[in-house]
């Protein structure tokens, strides 16, 4: 009952408090209650009960505080909107204001701010080379995405993204053209495969890797990390790992006289030109063929795989560990909403 006339007095008021006042009542009330219970004003006298009673007066107060301060700023948005308060006679991008209007002018239901939900690839800087580019949206600018990173990379045709491996795994989205993919296995077997536009790849943390861009026009792909702070930069390159390793070891390694291996680029190449591969079964052989191949798929052909759900509004498909085995820890869903369809 106490508690019920506790909450029955501050609205019988009938105007919120502020927090300061919240609080102070809070105080008042919690000392009054123990006084009546034959106990000081400690810890020691702070009862299941008491807490409960004394909560329930702090939260019903500050409950009406914000929404009197909310029903307040959200009468002045409206006001300014209908004002010369709400004018630009500065510079303006209308483009990119178009993009995110909310953000810019929001709401009169708005209260407090977002981080971004999103950032363009048309924003970050373009590492070019002879084959091809790339760009990156990472948590450095886009401080929601702590999880993960994307990169947008082109690969003109022949043109190789050398072999190189990292720490996050890597799940990829084919936008444009045809690809070839290399990827090494620790147990020293090898996957080759080809892909097209709107297919998958995923590759594992640590697994050595190389893309290669096919005819007719090569390719340009989507490139999603497990890590927020991940950066194309700092991938560990083949021709780096070259560079660093004694001639000697190099030598014995593969076997080759020194002379050889002084031919071995003495750069990063990271994106850079080549001719057309030979055909994929081609490549396989010139391997090892059945021998070291791969007992594992990293591709997965979103391209031809049928609409997990289908409905008048659209479809989806899902690619997830259950029907790309290889795709541990990233899923992902391509939606397609037809003209007046709703997600």
């Amino acid at each position: 009952m106490k508690r019920k006339e506790l909450s029955a007095s501050a609205d019988d008021r009938g105007i919120p408090m502020s927090e300061p006042e919240t609080r102070k009542s809070a105080i008042e009330e919690y000392s009054r209650l123990n006084e009546e219970q034959g106990s000081k004003p400690d810890t020691a006298g702070l009862s299941r009960r008491t807490f409960l009673e004394v909560g329930s007066v702090s939260l019903a107060g500050a409950a009406l505080a914000s929404l009197a301060v909310n029903a307040q700023e959200r009468a002045d948005t409206e006001k300014a909107e209908q004002d010369h308060s709400f004018s630009n006679p500065g510079p303006e991008n209308k483009s990119l204001l178009d993009e995110n209007p909310n953000s810019n002018f929001p709401p009169p239901t708005d209260h407090g701010n977002i981080t971004p939900t999103w950032y363009s690839f048309d924003l970050t800087h373009k590492r070019v080379q002879a084959g091809g580019w790339t760009n990156e949206v990472t948590q450095k600018v886009l401080p929601s995405s702590k999880d993960l990173a994307g990169v947008r990379m082109r690969l003109t045709a022949g043109s190789f993204r050398e072999l190189h491996w990292h720490e996050a795994d890597e799940w990829a989205y084919v936008l444009y053209g045809n690809c070839r993919v290399s990827v090494l296995n620790p147990d020293g077997t090898v996957f080759i495969g080809d892909l097209v536009q709107g297919d998958l790849w995923y590759f594992p943390a640590g697994y050595p890797h190389s893309l290669q861009g096919l005819g007719p026009d090569g390719t340009e792909f989507l490139l999603v990390f497990d890590e927020g702070m991940f950066s194309e930069d700092t991938t560990l390159l083949l021709s780096d790992w070259l560079r660093h390793t004694p001639p000697s070891v190099l030598s014995k390694n593969f076997r080759l006289p020194p002379s050889e291996i002084k031919k071995l680029p003495n750069r990063n190449l990271y994106i850079f030109p080549s001719d057309l591969p030979a055909s994929l079964e081609q490549d396989k052989a010139a391997v090892g063929g059945r021998q070291v191949e791969s007992p594992y798929q990293y591709i997965f052909k979103m391209s031809t795989m049928t609409p997990t759900k289908q409905t008048k509004g659209g479809e989806v498909r899902i690619a997830d560990s259950r029907n790309f085995l290889a795709s541990k820890n990233i899923a992902a869903a391509r939606v397609t909403i037809k003209p007046g369809g709703l997600r």
